[in-house]
């Protein structure tokens, strides 16, 4: 701005944005080396002001530099040596000063915070305060610095009283941070206003910044250190003390890890070591919970820990927030309570009936702060700069700051001592001449007479006393214990003991009473306790081994004084109590109704009845809603549930409440984050999610067919993932387990079908779109789709049955002797029709140079040039060869598998799979329904056999249950018979299969009701 307003003044050399010479210097050099520094420029005004131009950029450069040292090294940071802020020691030393400590009466909050604004911190009253309350909270902090009484806030929450309610002294412990602070141990610096002096560090007997951590912000940087227990610190102190080899191995067979003052559980005991070595890492924190069992068959979760830095108030208030909303059904509202009190923490959360505390607990993890994690960065001030530090290192920095204390308390005190036993030495020669002295004192005119006859007599001259003369002594160093080389020699060279003026003026202040024996006792034995520490504080600076011995003492003192049991348990491993583990594997009966309710019940509830038993209810449902679907498998095995959006959510059967066999379940909207306008089309059960040889088989309205892996779908995400990529204007129909070598079935809205092996599917990824599996007409979509068993599956089953019960010769009159081959879309010989071979294309994915493209293109070409995939070539089947074929089956007790097609208007019919010829995929296929006005679109197909009940559902709600038995087998291009009376205007709008009461998993000697 200076450049702004005076445009002629002319830059100094160095005020050039290149030169960045001087960044990040604060003032004067004392290197004669560097360069002076550059005239300044200035203009000379009235009352000689001037004016300096400077470089904008640099100065902001140096003047940022400065504000984020100064935030860093005096306000966010700890000192690594006492692990203290500048604030946090500002107000230990304030109460230090002012005599408050842990064994005087408390003072006012008010008054410490006035004395430690006005002499050390002039800031903000209310952030002294508030650091001073932290200090005071057990939650807060592993080891209590400042003794508080009154309100000083709660684990709730609760704001502290203000400072001139509540009342405050140092601890027990605080002590020891501040015990030899007087000794000469610590550097102390003026005060803001140079009034008096503040410690730059305190003494520190305990390692403050280990044992109850810290944080905060600073400029560019952070740090976050968790409180650790004194006991295994110190410890690993000692042993790293005793071995100056000795490193982070040593110190972590000691320290286990954090030790929160609030307990809790830290789960993953084997990223510890990895996080101490790098001064980084995470620690996963969960409350500590009990069971116990309540009133009415019941359980309830008793919360008594949680993890550090969690607002209680504010857990339990999500909690509840979790079962109003009902991401968690399975808690009790009555039962739902804090019982928390001065003796401890408790919050019971009481279950409803039959349901898993494991699960509940599980929920409760994931959705609030019961499971919480800690990220630990370890940054403090070390020789005047922000350090990431490993732990043994951490220690290490305050054991060299022991060990400059002890080694400045020790030297302090010989100094101390020895000027004691300097006048205690004064003392001992006084006595020995006491006659002498007291004469000299009473013929002395005043007390500067007699300090200088004194000081006279004993340097071996004669003195007049009133007249007469007094001859002087010559003192015998030997004789005091006095060590002859530091003494003064005459001119004979011997030594010479002259008493100081400083023992002189001892002398004459010595009371009568010392006269006594027993003072004069007393005094000698001084002098000789005085000798004896004096050797010891020589033999202690001059011995490394001896200097770190005594600190190794005070800190077993501190231990045995302090020290405690650990409040937080750490675990192995989280995936030691992964909640798999801790639900029984078992084979239980999942049941889904039509309007998307799910329940589960263990199979061992259900009773054995003889066939033709009274059964009992498996799930209460509405008057409208029916069960749709019954999947029977293990707790631990997975439900793949498809929407018609292409995405896939994963859900563990032990997820699915047990609400008791009369029981309605729960809405599948509330067991997995559905995405809006997303339904659930598809819910398949898999065990092993990378079983190899399994694919899923997906059919999307618009014809559109892939296959996919069923390993690719084994990375579990809560938020599911796209299972299959839908085109504009499409959706997902349906998705099917296959192993690669089945037949797969498609049926249209205008009654069309086709029938394709599934061996034409090449293997897609996840998000990929798929192939086209039927040509559809104009306004024409597909509406179900359906896997049966291959035409080599089928034979071979005829054929083992065949060998079983002795018909292998009428089956070879039939089907052949040789068993059918592999190839594409084809049946072998004997089929009942002849297939045909025609290639199969890719929509949207094909390349126009591969073989089976090109064939398409130049085999299969409409007379206008335009490409049609598939061949829609037909087979006639021979009526007498599939008569002949049936009637066997028959035989053989082998059940056909037959294709239900039900229309609009209710009508309804089924087929034999094998009346569809075998297609290439692609193709426009046959006709599946004849749909004529009266009959209606066709509304669904389903896979049926002689045991399969069928329910239907009207757009008005009539809903009719049907025995496919009833419903005669039909050619596939027929009408179909009525299956359902509608009102005029009302439509088919569901039609699906109800579980049988006997399935295939379920005992052959009775049927499971």
């Amino acid at each position: 701005m200076a450049d702004d307003q005076n445009p002629e003044l002319p830059l100094g050399p160095n005020d050039t944005p290149e030169n960045d010479d001087a960044i990040g210097q604060s003032g004067p050099t004392n290197d004669p080396s560097s360069p002076p520094d550059p005239p300044a420029s200035t203009v000379q005004g009235r009352g000689a002001l001037s004016m300096l131009s400077i470089n904008i950029e640099d100065e902001m450069r140096r003047s940022y530099l400065d504000y984020s040292m100064s935030v860093i090294i005096g306000r966010a940071l700890p000192d690594v040596r006492d692990g203290l802020k500048p604030v946090h020691r500002r107000i230990l030393y304030g109460m230090q000063e002012m005599g408050l400590q842990y064994n005087k009466k408390y003072t006012k909050s008010a008054k410490v915070v006035g004395h430690v604004m006005g002499n050390y911190h002039p800031h903000g009253d209310s952030a002294i305060y508030d650091t001073m309350v932290r200090l005071a909270q057990p939650f807060s902090l592993r080891y209590l610095m400042v003794d508080g009484q009154g309100n000083f806030g709660s684990v709730d929450g609760d704001p502290p009283a203000a400072m001139r309610y509540t009342e405050s002294r140092l601890t027990r412990i605080a002590g020891e941070m501040l015990a030899d602070i007087d000794s000469d141990t610590v550097d102390f610096t003026p005060n803001y206003d140079e009034s008096t002096l503040e410690p730059t560090v305190l003494p520190a007997r305990i390692p403050n910044l280990i044992v109850n951590g810290s944080s905060g912000i600073a400029v560019g940087m952070a740090t976050n250190i968790p409180p650790h227990n004194l006991t295994e610190v110190i410890n690993a102190a000692i042993a790293l003390i005793n071995d100056p080899h000795a490193g982070l191995e040593e110190v972590l067979k000691h320290v286990q890890g954090p030790d929160f003052p609030t307990g809790g559980t830290i789960f993953g005991r084997a990223n510890i070591p990895q996080t101490y070595k790098t001064g980084r890492g995470r620690f996963m924190m969960r409350a500590k919970c009990r069971i116990e069992n309540i009133s009415g068959g019941r359980q309830a979760i008793i919360v008594e820990e949680i993890p550090y830095q969690v607002n209680k108030s504010k857990l339990i208030e999500r909690i509840a927030e979790l079962v109003t909303e009902g991401v968690i059904t399975d808690i009790a509202r009555d039962e739902f309570r804090d019982e928390s009190d001065r003796d401890g923490m408790r919050i019971v959360i009481g279950l409803k009936r039959g349901a898993e505390h494991q699960i509940v607990l599980n929920q409760l993890h994931k959705h609030t702060q019961m499971q919480e994690s800690f990220s630990m960065i370890f940054l403090a001030v070390h020789n005047g700069q922000p350090k990431e530090l490993p732990l043994d290192k951490a220690i290490r920095a305050f054991l060299d700051h022991r060990v400059e204390v002890v080694r400045r308390r020790t030297a302090f005190l010989l100094a101390k001592a020895r000027d004691r036993e300097h006048i205690l030495l004064g003392y001992q020669i006084a006595l020995d001449y006491l006659d002498q002295v007291i004469r000299i004192i009473r013929q002395s005119s005043s007390r500067a007479n007699a300090r200088e006859n004194l000081f006279t007599f004993f340097s071996g001259k004669a003195i007049a006393l009133r007249g007469t003369e007094l001859a002087g002594v010559t003192l015998d160093a030997g004789k005091y214990g006095i060590d002859t080389r530091f003494l003064p020699t005459g001119l004979d060279g011997v030594a010479t003991l002259i008493l100081s003026l400083r023992q002189i003026d001892a002398i004459l202040e010595l009371q009568l009473y010392r006269l006594t024996q027993l003072s004069i006792d007393e005094l000698l034995n001084e002098l000789r306790q005085i000798r004896d520490n004096i050797a010891e504080f020589e033999s202690i600076l001059a011995s490394e081994p001896k200097l770190r011995a005594v600190i190794v003492k005070e800190l077993e003192d501190i231990r045995d004084k302090y020290g405690d049991a650990r409040r937080t348990v750490i675990l192995d491993d989280s995936a030691d109590l992964t909640l798999e583990d801790l639900i029984t594997d078992e084979q239980v009966a999942v049941t889904v109704s039509h309007t998307g309710y799910l329940k589960r019940t263990p199979i061992s509830t259900y009773r054995q009845q003889r066939r033709g038993g009274t059964g009992r209810i498996g799930m209460k449902t509405r008057d409208e809603d029916f069960v749709s679907q019954l999947i029977i498998d293990s707790t631990h095995a997975y439900l793949l549930c498809f929407t018609n959006t292409g995405r896939v959510y994963w859900l563990k059967i032990y997820e699915i409440p047990d609400v008791g066999t009369t029981g309605k379940g729960k809405a599948m909207a509330s067991l997995v984050d559905l995405q809006p306008g997303e339904k659930v089309v598809t819910i398949l059960t898999v065990r092993d999610l990378n079983e190899e040889g399994k694919n899923i088989l997906f059919a999307t309205r618009n014809g559109t067919v892939k296959k996919t892996a069923l390993k690719d779908y084994s990375n579990v995400m809560a938020r599911g993932v796209i299972a299959i990529n839908i085109d504009k204007n499409d959706e997902l129909i349906t998705a099917k387990i296959t192993d690669g070598n089945q037949i797969i079935f498609l049926a249209t809205h205008e009654g069309m079908a086709i029938r394709f092996n599934e061996r034409d599917l090449r293997i897609m990824g996840r998000p990929a779109t798929g192939n086209r599996g039927i040509n559809l007409k104009k306004n024409d979509y597909v509406i179900g789709a359906a896997v049966t068993p291959s035409p080599e599956a089928r034979e071979k089953q005829r054929r083992e049955r065949a060998a079983a019960l002795g018909l292998t010769a009428q089956l070879e009159d039939v089907i052949g002797a040789e068993p059918a081959s592999s190839g594409t879309g084809t049946e072998g010989p004997g089929a009942p029709y002849l297939p045909t071979d025609a290639p199969s294309g890719d929509v949207g994915s094909a390349d126009v140079n591969s073989p089976s493209f090109s064939d398409v293109a130049k085999r299969e070409s409409a007379p206008d040039g335009q490409e049609i995939l598939g061949s829609d070539t037909e087979t006639e089947i021979d009526p007498a060869a599939q008569a002949k074929l049936d009637k066997l089956d028959e035989k053989l007790g082998l059940t056909p598998c037959l294709i239900l097609t039900v229309s609009e208007n209710g009508f309804g019919k089924r087929t034999d799979v094998d009346r569809y010829r075998l297609q290439s995929r692609g193709g426009t296929g046959v006709k599946n329904m004849n749909t004529t006005p009266k009959v209606g679109k066709v509304a669904a197909i389903n896979l049926v056999d002689d045991t399969t009940e069928m329910m239907l559902i009207s757009q008005f709600g009539k809903i009719i249950r049907i025995d496919t038995k009833q419903i005669r087998a039909a050619g596939r291009g027929t009408q179909g018979v009525k299956l359902l009376d509608l009102e005029q205007g009302d439509k088919v709008a569901a039609a699906m299969t109800i579980p049988p009461e006997d399935p295939k998993t379920q005992p052959e000697n009775g049927t499971l009701i």
